[in-house]
C-alpha cells in the first residue's frame, strides 16, 4: 500500500463500507482498492489554473488573460466516480462524504506554501439555508486542522447566482460579476480559497479579484477536482 493511502486511511473515520463497492474499509467512505483507482491529477500542469501545460509552465490562456488567483492546486480530475461523489455530497444530502474528500485535497496541498488563513468558497445565505451546509467549508475542516491554518469568514456572496453548471463558459463569467464582497482589510495577506470543483474558474476568479481589491497579496485556489 502506498504512503498516500496509508496516510489517507489513518486520518479517516472508523471502519465502515466503501460507498463505491460496499467492501469493508477503514476509511469513512472509500476502500483502498477504490482509492487507488481514483482519477488523480498527475499530469504536467499550468501552476496558475491547473490545466495541462508543457513542462509545468504557464498555459497560453493564463499568459494572455491571467485569472485573479495566483496558483491552483487540484487533487483529482472531475470525471466519474468523483463527479458522482461530489454531486451526491452537494445535492443529495450526503455531506458525510465531505470529510473523506477533504482528506484527498489535504494530501494535495500539504506541500503547498502555507497561507495566512483559509477561506471556504461561500454560499449565498439562501442557498446555504436550502442545503444546510457549505460543502467547501466541510472540505476545508480537515485541511485547517492538519495544516494549523484558521478558516476565516472574510468573504461573502451578495448575489444568489444561477448554478454555474447550468451555464455556458461565457455566461459563467457574467454570472459571477460582483457576486462577492468583503469588508475586511486584507493587506499583504496570503489566502487559500477551498472549493469543490473548478470548471471555467469564473467563481474562483471573481472571489480572488474581490480579495485582491481588499489588499490580498496572493490568493491560491485549492480545489478537490478540476474539469479538463
Amino acid at each position: 500500500m502506498s504512503n498516500f493511502i496509508s496516510n489517507f486511511l489513518n486520518n479517516c473515520a472508523p471502519p465502515c463500507s466503501c460507498v463505491l463497492c460496499a467492501a469493508s474499509c477503514k476509511s469513512s467512505a472509500l476502500c483502498p482498492a477504490c482509492l487507488e483507482k481514483l482519477p488523480f491529477l498527475n499530469a504536467e500542469l499550468c501552476p496558475q489554473c491547473a490545466l495541462p501545460s508543457n513542462n509545468n509552465g504557464l498555459c497560453g490562456a493564463c499568459l494572455s488573460h491571467p485569472p485573479a488567483f495566483d496558483f491552483s492546486y487540484a487533487a483529482l480530475i472531475y470525471t466519474p466516480p468523483i463527479t458522482e461523489l461530489i454531486i451526491a455530497a452537494k445535492f443529495s444530502g450526503q455531506w458525510s462524504l465531505l470529510p473523506t474528500l477533504g482528506q484527498l485535497l489535504l494530501q494535495r496541498v500539504q506541500s503547498a506554501p502555507r497561507p495566512d488563513f483559509i477561506l471556504a468558497m461561500p454560499l449565498h445565505p439562501t442557498r446555504l439555508a436550502e442545503r444546510g451546509y457549505n460543502q467547501a467549508f466541510e472540505l476545508a475542516i480537515p485541511i485547517s486542522r492538519q495544516l494549523q491554518r484558521p478558516i476565516q469568514f472574510y468573504l461573502e456572496r451578495k448575489i444568489n447566482t444561477e448554478h454555474q453548471a447550468r451555464l455556458s463558459q461565457a455566461d459563467r463569467h457574467i454570472n459571477m460579476r460582483q457576486a462577492f464582497y468583503t469588508q475586511h482589510n486584507l493587506a499583504d495577506k496570503h489566502i487559500a480559497i477551498v472549493d469543490d470543483v473548478m470548471t471555467s474558474g469564473s467563481s474562483l476568479h471573481a472571489a480572488a479579484k474581490c480579495l485582491k481589491q481588499a489588499g490580498a497579496a496572493q490568493v491560491d485556489a485549492w480545489v478537490l477536482a478540476r474539469a479538463l
